[in-house]
């Protein structure tokens, strides 16, 4: 049987990088006052429009950054294990993911916790830290995908397949509207026991139903070959959609901002509202963000490979730089 071929699609490495910035500018608009949690919030803190505004643009970022690095993760991914076999991936993933996760766990966020009390002036018993404060902070992302690849390869081992691609048709507008119709309504559902904000090891499940699915479509993708097939027109529609959904939520949220009910989960119409909004914005800023990155960047550059490959170093280390310049601000 004949090699995988190996594809390197340039503007992926860009648009690796735009999606880190937007890591990097989410966290520090919420260590300012946009709605969120973080390590250590300014002392400086925008009200009233201010806030309200930022947090839109949070929710704008919410509902697509990181399901798109799921989709990106599960796009490469098959190729990479079809490439190096079980063991070889296994191992590599190990490397690559698992001893930076245990780093940060164990070591990095305790330093963190630990570095946001001396700022504040509060006596810090590191040994305490060292031994209590293990969560992933924002490596739940790394955590999340060690879990999606590993079911990746249990289900790869007990259903082998042919390696070669499968090209087929994009999926349809119908099967489009089906896709965000149910990631919106498991997402309200889901948050009516776990609303937005509350976590488990760092893990808010009230998004998790846009990264099963992100992920699920990018292996998708991958073997049929749907990139291939987006275009520069068809992502001007969906920035149509995504401006005009924008528009009406925060149109909605302003007339139903006393109607007592919460858009972080629960059983009303805010909540259902922000559920049904994400996977709209979603699907329609990854579509528009695909297209104007493959129609404009799908050229080698030394620059930016380079600076895709350690844009998992910066999203290791953001944390820890966001706290010291939030504090010298």
């Amino acid at each position: 049987m004949a090699e995988p071929i190996k594809l390197r699609y340039h503007y992926l490495d860009k648009l690796r990088v735009f999606l880190i910035c937007v890591v990097i500018f989410h966290h520090t608009a919420i260590a300012f006052g946009a709605s969120g949690g973080w390590y250590y919030k300014s002392s400086v803190l925008w009200k009233g429009w201010n806030q309200a505004l930022m947090s839109l643009v949070m929710g704008i970022d919410q509902s697509y950054f990181m399901a798109l690095f799921f989709f990106i993760s599960a796009l490469l991914m098959p190729a990479s294990y079809e490439r190096k076999g079980v063991f070889a991936f296994l191992k590599d993933r190990a490397i690559r993911l698992g001893i930076p996760l245990l780093i940060y766990i164990f070591f990095l966020n305790p330093a963190i916790v630990g570095l946001v009390g001396e700022l504040k002036g509060v006596a810090v018993d590191w040994g305490q830290l060292v031994g209590h404060y293990h969560t992933p902070g924002p490596m739940w992302f790394v955590l999340t995908l060690i879990v999606f690849e590993l079911l990746y390869v249990g289900y790869r081992t007990l259903h082998p397949r042919s390696k070669t691609p499968t090209p087929k048709d994009f999926p349809s507008v119908a099967k489009l509207i089906v896709f965000m119709l149910t990631a919106g309504v498991v997402a309200f559902l889901i948050r009516l026991e776990y609303p937005v904000g509350k976590s488990w090891f760092g893990l808010q499940f009230g998004y998790f139903p846009l990264y099963v699915g992100m992920y699920w479509a990018g292996l998708i993708a991958a073997r049929q070959r749907w990139l291939e097939q987006i275009s520069l027109r068809k992502a001007k529609v969906w920035l149509a959609i995504v401006v005009v959904a924008i528009v009406a939520f925060a149109l909605f949220c302003y007339l139903n901002r006393e109607s007592g009910g919460s858009d972080a989960g629960g059983w009303n119409r805010l909540a259902f509202a922000y559920a049904m909004w994400e996977p709209i914005l979603c699907v329609g800023i990854s579509y528009f963000l695909l297209a104007v990155f493959k129609h404009w960047g799908n050229r080698p550059n030394r620059f930016f490979r380079a600076q895709s490959a350690d844009s998992y170093l910066a999203y290791i280390v953001h944390p820890f730089f966001i706290v010291c310049g939030t504090y010298w601000v």
